[in-house]
This record gives C-alpha cells, structure tokens and sequence, in this order.
C-alpha cells in the first residue's frame, strides 16, 4: 500500500487509473458461459491477478477491484452460490496483492439492483453495505460507486457506506451520456450541488457518452466543487460484432490526448472504462502522468439551469391538467382500451358518448393485460383530433426500454398531452408471444421520478438547450392489496417521487371502497377510484379469479350469479352506481373503466356521477 494516504495523493498529482477489465475478460473468452465478472475472483483468480497487474505495468496508479455487479440479486440471478462479501473480499485481495505499494485500490460498487429498490431501507443499505464490507476486509483504499444514473440511489448508497464505514473515503461517479444528462435526467449541476453535501470524498463521472462527453461533464463540474474529481471515460462508442459482443474503433491515441484535456481542465484521478485497454493506460500515463492538479475556481453553491416551457403547437395545443378541477369538483375520467387492430372507428364512436356524457377526459390503457395493442399514443393523437379531448395517458415501464419511455413521453408532451399515469404494467403471461418479455427498465415509482426531472427542466435538447414540460403525474394504487397500510407506503415513495393525484385499481363494492379513502387520506392526495361495472356471472369470475390486482367481493359475486346479457349489464351498473354514490363524500374523481367495448354502461354511469353529493375538500 503506498504510504501516502489516496486522498492526500490526489491533491498533490494527478493519478493514473485502469482501464475496463469486462473489455479484456471478454476478448479472453473468460466471461463465456453466461459467466459475469466478479465470480471470476473465486473461478480463474490468477487471470484477474493477472490483468491488474497489466494495468500497474501500464502505469496505473490506481486500479479497481473486479467487482462490479456483486450485489446479491445479480449473483443470484446467475445461479451464483457465493455471497457478495465472499466475492468482494477475494477481488480486493487480488487487487492489494498485485498493486502492492506501487497503487491504490478502489473497491468496486455498481448501482443499487431494480430488486433491491423494493426493500425497506434498512436492507436496500445492506444490498450496499455487505459489499462493502468484503471489500474493506481485503485492503481497499476507498470505496467506487460507479455507473449510477440515479442520483437518489447513489445519495442513499453514499449514506449507508458512511454510516456503516466511516473511516473508508468514498468516491461517487455517475454515468452521463452525450446529452449532458444521465438515463434518468440528472445533470452534472444537480449532481455536484447534492455529493457537496455529502460524505463522498470524491465526485466524478464514468461510462456514458465516451470522451467527449466526459470533457464536456467535468467543464461543468470544475465550476461546481472544491472536491476531487475522477473521470473514466469509455474509449468513445460502441459498434457490435456479429455475435452481439461491443466493439471499440476508436484509436488509442485519441483516447489519451482527450484524457490530457481531462487533466488540463482539473481532472485529479483520470482512467477508462468500457473499451479501454493497458494499452491505452500506456499512452495516457505518457501524456498526462505525473502533472500537478489544474487550479480550479469553482462557484460552488451554482444553480442548475433552468428552462420555460415550450410553447404548445397549433396542431396541439397544450391540454389543462387535471390538478384545477380536482381541487373544485369532482372529476370524472373514463377508460377507453386501444383497438386490437389498426381500425379505431369503434373507439372514436365510444369515446363521442363518454364526452357527450360528460366526462372530464379520457384515460388510454398502455397495452392492457399485456395484450398488443394499437399504441395508446397514436389513439391519444386520433381522439385528440376527433373530438378535442383531454386525455391522460398511461405510461407502463413493461414495454419500453428507459430510452423508449422518454421518447415517448416527449412525443406525448408535443401532443399537448399533459396528465399521465404513471404504471408498472401487467406482466407478459408466459409463452403469449413467442420471444418477449417485460423490460422494467425502472419501477413505477422511478418513472415518475424522471418525469419530474422533465418537469423541473433537467434534460437538455439535442443542441445543449434546456426543455422544461408541465406533466401533471399521479400514480397506481392497488386496492387488492391484503395489508392496505404496506400499498399506503409504497404510494409514500411515489409521492417523493413527485406522484401528485391517485388512480385506483377497480373497486367493486362500498366497504372496500372506503377502506382505501381511509388508507389514503394520510397521504393528501386527490383520490380517483377505479370503478369497473361488471357485465355478467362469468365476467365476475373471471375477474376475481384470474386477473391480478383484482379481487371481486363474495357479496358481489352473488349479486351476479346467474346474469348475463341485459340483466348482467343492469346489475353490474346498479352495483357500481350504489358503490360510487356512498363514497362520494371521500374521492374527489372516478376513473370508470369500460368493460368490453360497453361505452354506453360508462356514459350511464358519468351522467350519474354528477347527481351525487359534493366530494370533502
């Protein structure tokens, strides 16, 4: 271990990191067999000893542990048996080992798993922490979190090292693309703003866009903290073989004279990552190796930038959001399902009756049931059009990839739609197509998140200009829910996540409707409840039966047996409407969710909706 301590080191020179080791385990053919990374600690130690002692050959001044992605969920998802402390503290020994007195050693940490993000905080820090501790064991230095794209997920990691390690430093990097941004909106202004704050010892940046990227992230960043800063930039972007395997054509020279700009503008730990070889340490240790620290004069309490809200089209204009009218009256919103088909005549006829009925907007299901769909977007647009409607869009996360989701949303914003639903969405049944599958690139409760950043102008336009939109976004409450008290918690997170009203799930008779208004009155927030009127004895079964999230009472079920056709619609909207008018005083909207194309049960249903007594402020 060098006698200088890392932090003192970094003030006094610039170091030298190493480059990616998934670039070189991959070329090697060690990570074939659907093996990841860090078990190579325990499988093939002496190629993992040995490629760090390439990158020490190189010139590296500090390496990183092999253990990104150790966390307990990714071991366990490749059917790994060994324990995160296990792997970690095997990683950092073959790191102290090679690097001996001559570098330093950072103990690896990836972003906290989508799995953990469920868990009670207590053991979403421990997810963190019992890395950590593995890595300590073996005679880090300090501690990288690196590749975080959430800044709440890297302030929260940050917190639980501190709290469990105090006296190890840690360094906090997030991955930003060539947007100026990471995938979820944080810009490098927010980021700096916030790890001041925090007991990150060192802040900085790595993945993401590649080198240019990385110059323009610390130009920015130089201006906002007094604290080190570390850069890793990718070895610019990636094209793909013909087995799907990255690769990097950029040369290494370009490589190294944008790391020195990297040390020109106030870089203090400056090294690679994705694409990067010892070869490229090689050449960046030429270049910038053994320099004095660039002076810096940092504004450090610098507000992010901010934007106006672009001005609506004539095609579209903007549509006022729903948060008005829920503070006056009660709303009305009425579901209308995407065709199974190209032909959207039938739904443009029914949505025509639900307006004339008098509903406030009509809400589009994002593929329900996980059943393809026209795009609701595109139904949204045809509506939009036809009948000049308010419209308030589910968004799912099963669907699209976090890229595709803010494609979408901008798509949704230019349409002028401004009121979203933010949902997980239905799982894809097995074998219902042949080869999908869920994304759920983030949980609903970061999707709503994002959509916020939106909201407070944290992305940027193609040319580098900031964009601000006005989504007014609520959330999905599931009513099924055995223990109401665990669903009120997870809308708490929501909530913080920027959720501003509350769609339920159908709900079918009163008692359970007033068991939700009393579990989400504490929470403050405006409460729409899911109404489904029932269609027949089968319907009801089916519902209760086989579709989650939904549970149709006994007494209810009763009231169906033996109805179909005429009768089973006039019971179920009798039901609906006895269910609807006792809990008026507690919701401040109805989200009526038509059953199988009967658009007419749903106009029944507004028309009554408004007969009913005022709802509490």
């Amino acid at each position: 271990m060098p006698q200088e301590p890392f932090l003192d080191a970094l003030k006094r020179r610039v170091l030298i990191g190493d480059g990616a080791y998934g670039t070189l385990f991959s070329r090697r053919g060690l990570l074939a067999h659907g093996h990841i990374g860090p078990v190579l600690n325990l499988l093939k130690p002496g190629f993992v000893q040995a490629a760090h002692g390439e990158y020490i050959a190189a010139g590296s001044e500090v390496i990183e542990t092999n253990t990104f992605g150790a966390d307990r969920f990714t071991l366990a998802a490749a059917d790994i048996t060994a324990t995160p402390a296990e792997i970690c503290r095997a990683g950092a020994k073959l790191a102290r080992e090679a690097a001996g007195d001559s570098a330093y050693v950072l103990g690896t940490i990836g972003p906290i798993s989508r799995a953990a993000s469920k868990l009670p905080d207590n053991e979403r820090a421990e997810v963190v922490v019992e890395q950590a501790r593995g890595l300590v064991d073996g005679g880090v230095d300090a501690l990288l979190l690196e590749t975080y794209s959430d800044l709440e997920d890297l302030l929260f990691a940050v917190a639980a090292l501190h709290a469990a390690l105090p006296s190890t430093p840690i360094v906090a990097q997030m991955a930003f693309t060539l947007a100026g941004t990471t995938t979820t909106g944080v810009s490098p202004e927010r980021m700096a703003n916030a790890l001041n704050a925090s007991p990150a010892a060192v802040i900085g940046a790595n993945c993401g866009g590649g080198e240019t990227a990385a110059i323009e992230v610390l130009k920015r960043l130089v201006e906002l903290t007094t604290k080190p800063i570390s850069i890793y930039p990718n070895r610019g972007l990636a094209d793909f073989d013909d087995l799907g395997r990255p690769v990097y054509i950029e040369s290494g020279d370009y490589f190294a004279k944008s790391a020195r700009r990297l040390a020109d503008l106030g870089a203090n730990l400056i090294g690679g990552c994705c694409g990067t070889t010892p070869d490229d340490i090689r050449r960046l240790k030429a270049l910038a190796g053994g320099r004095r620290p660039s002076i810096r004069q940092p504004v450090v309490h610098a507000e992010p930038r901010r934007a106006a809200a672009p001005a609506p089209s004539a095609a579209f204009p903007r549509q006022a959001t729903l948060e008005a009218d829920l503070r006056q009256r009660r709303v009305v919103i009425a579901e209308v399902d995407p065709p199974r088909g190209v032909d959207a005549a039938e739904e443009v006829a029914g949505s025509r009756k639900l307006v004339e009925a008098g509903v406030d907007a009509i809400t589009i299901a994002d593929n329900p049931l996980s059943v393809m769909r026209m795009s609701n977007l595109a139904l949204a647009a045809i509506l939009t059009r036809e009948l000049n409607v308010r419209i308030v869009l589910h968004v799912a996360c099963r669907d699209r990839s976090l890229i595709g989701t803010q494609s979408h949303l901008l798509g949704a914003y230019a349409m002028g739609i401004t009121n979203i639903l933010a949902v997980t969405g239905d799982p894809v049944a097995t074998q219902a197509y042949k080869g999908s599958s869920g994304v759920f690139d983030m949980a609903s409760h970061k999707l709503i998140e994002m959509i916020s950043s939106f909201n407070r102008g944290e992305f940027t336009a193609g040319r580098g200009e900031p964009f601000q939109t006005g989504f007014y976004v609520g959330g999905a409450f599931n009513c099924a829910s055995l223990k109401l008290e665990n669903e009120v918690r997870r809308f708490e997170r929501k909530m913080q996540a920027g959720a501003r009203f509350i769609m339920t799930q159908p709900v079918f008779d009163l008692e359970t409707a007033r068991r939700v208004a009393d579990a989400t009155a504490t929470l403050g927030l405006p409460l729409i409840l899911g109404v489904m009127p029932l269609v027949s004895e089968r319907n009801a079964e089916f519902l209760h039966n086989e579709v989650p999230g939904i549970r149709v009472p006994e007494s209810v079920r009763a009231r169906m047996a033996g109805k179909s056709g005429a009768k089973g619609r006039a019971e179920g909207v009798a039901i609906a409407r006895e269910m609807m008018q006792g809990i008026a005083p507690h919701v401040q909207g109805y989200y009526l969710i038509t059953p199988m194309g009967r658009y007419e049960m749903i106009a029944e249903l507004a028309q009554a909706a408004r007969t009913f007594a005022p709802a509490r402020a």
